[in-house]
Parts: structure tokens; C-alpha cells; sequence
């Protein structure tokens, strides 16, 4: 169950009242970039990305899983003699985690060749084995891709955010989609947490309207990591329910930053 936490990230993604990322700023000297904070947020008018905002809820399994890793890697990176604590201490973090990012560049890479794969268009061979499930999923479906990677601005409750796939099927039938990869174990089935149920909402009432969240068909297409062909797509059935979630979400990352984008204070 998610829960508030103080403990927010600073730096996140934003966006332009018309939807242009504005995720880095150029260093003060204008020889680099930097990340976004809530400061040039505050100065620009910008709107923060639907994951910002869900970031104030605490992940209690997440922290649980952070802190087993940083634990097993004192025992791979044990503290040499004459090492400083807080050297040694950063060392144990680079090393639990590095496999966060070796997951994400993978994550990166399929999620790129799923892109172009829904469009028809050619993508890594290397990335077959993920994509080809997927592919055929969507066959079987029926669907009919409406937009993809496609940017939405709510200027009514304060957000904005990039969604992988709107879609229609059957005769009136509308939905959203969105990829995740996930590491997976054999026989164990794989499960949606409550903050991408409220992700998809938050897309779905932006782009097919309030009124129609209770019809939209909200899933997410989760492909393995880990058992490379496996893709499993979990379905979140109550739209509304989340959506109103969300909101209240919103109004309080609204209370907790000082900081209400529709309001441009």
C-alpha cells in the first residue's frame, strides 16, 4: 500500500504549458544542462509530469528491496583497510545498484524497439525476443493504435506526461497502454502496482475526457527481463476509481511543493 513521505526527489520531469519537455535547463555558464527543479518550475509556469507527482508516494516494498541490496553489497564490496566510511559507504551504493542500471539501459532499449515495432517501422533484431510477444498480442486483439508517445497537458488539475498508447477496438471501445519491463520468476504471476493504475487514468481522462474515463480500458504490458518471450498484460478495471485517486494525489503534491502550476504561483 502506498503511503505520503517527505522524503521527495527534488528534481523530476516538466513540462511547457504546451506540452514541449522542459526536463533540463542550461547551466548558468551555458556550457551544459542540468535537471529541472521546482525553482525554474516555479519561474517558467511548468507543469510536472504524472510520475512526479505520483513520487510522493512512498513505495515501502521498493524501499524494503533498496535497502536487501545495499545490505548484500557490504558482502561484495567489503571496506578495504584504510578506507575511509564515507568513501567505502558510497562504494557499497554504487555497487547495489548498478544492476539498476544495467536494468534500465535494457529497459531502454525495449522499450525504443516497441516503439517503432507498433509503427510498423524496423528496430533492433536484438530486441525480437520482447518485442515479438507483444506483437503478437496485439494482433490477436484487434486494436487500432490511435497515437503513440503521445504528450498530454491537463491544465485543469496541474499536470502533463507522455503516454505510450492511446488505441481504440471494437466498435467503441478506448483505451491506453503503457510498457513496463520487470524482472520475473517462473510461475509466479506478475502484478500491477497502484501508482500505474493512477498513471494511466491520469493520461486516459486527459485525452479521451472525464466523462469517459469509466469505459477506457487501462492495461499495462509488461515484458520480462528476465525470462526473455514472456509478456503478461494486467488490466486495471476500475478507471474511475483511479482517476479520483489520482487527483487527490495531485492536490496534495500541490500542498507538499508550495507550488500550483494552474495558478502559475
Amino acid at each position: 500500500m502506498a503511503v505520503l513521505t517527505k522524503n521527495v526527489i527534488k528534481a523530476g520531469h516538466w513540462y511547457l504549458p504546451d506540452g514541449t519537455p522542459a526536463h533540463r535547463m542550461a547551466t548558468a555558464d551555458g556550457g551544459g544542462e542540468r535537471v529541472t527543479t521546482i525553482r525554474d518550475a516555479r519561474r517558467l509556469g511548468l507543469y510536472p509530469s504524472v510520475t512526479s507527482i505520483l513520487g510522493i508516494l512512498a513505495k515501502p516494498g521498493l524501499e524494503t528491496w533498496k535497502l536487501n541490496q545495499v545490505a548484500l553489497a557490504t558482502l561484495r564490496a567489503p571496506r578495504q583497510e584504510g578506507e575511509g566510511e564515507e568513501y567505502w559507504c558510497n562504494r557499497v551504493r554504487d555497487v547495489a545498484f548498478e544492476q539498476v542500471e544495467e536494468a534500465a539501459d535494457l529497459g531502454g532499449a525495449i522499450h525504443a524497439a516497441l516503439e517503432l515495432a507498433m509503427d510498423g517501422h524496423e528496430f533492433d533484431p536484438d530486441m525480437e525476443v520482447y518485442v515479438a510477444p507483444v506483437l503478437a498480442w496485439k494482433e490477436k486483439t484487434g486494436i487500432s493504435i490511435v497515437e503513440r508517445e503521445f504528450r498530454v497537458v491537463n491544465t485543469a488539475h496541474g499536470f502533463a506526461g507522455t503516454a505510450d498508447v492511446f488505441f481504440r477496438y471494437g466498435d467503441n471501445g478506448i483505451g491506453v497502454l503503457d510498457y513496463k519491463t520487470r524482472k520475473t520468476q517462473p510461475g509466479k504471476p506478475v502484478g500491477a502496482y497502484e501508482d500505474q493504475a493512477m498513471q494511466l487514468a491520469a493520461y486516459a481522462a486527459t485525452y479521451w475526457g472525464e466523462e469517459n474515463i469509466g469505459r477506457v480500458l487501462a492495461a499495462n504490458v509488461f515484458v520480462s527481463t528476465t525470462e526473455p518471450g514472456r509478456m503478461e498484460v494486467v488490466k486495471h478495471p476500475l478507471p474511475q476509481r483511479d482517476w479520483e485517486a489520482f487527483k487527490l494525489v495531485a492536490a496534495m503534491w500541490r500542498y507538499v511543493k508550495g507550488y500550483d502550476p494552474r495558478k502559475g504561483v
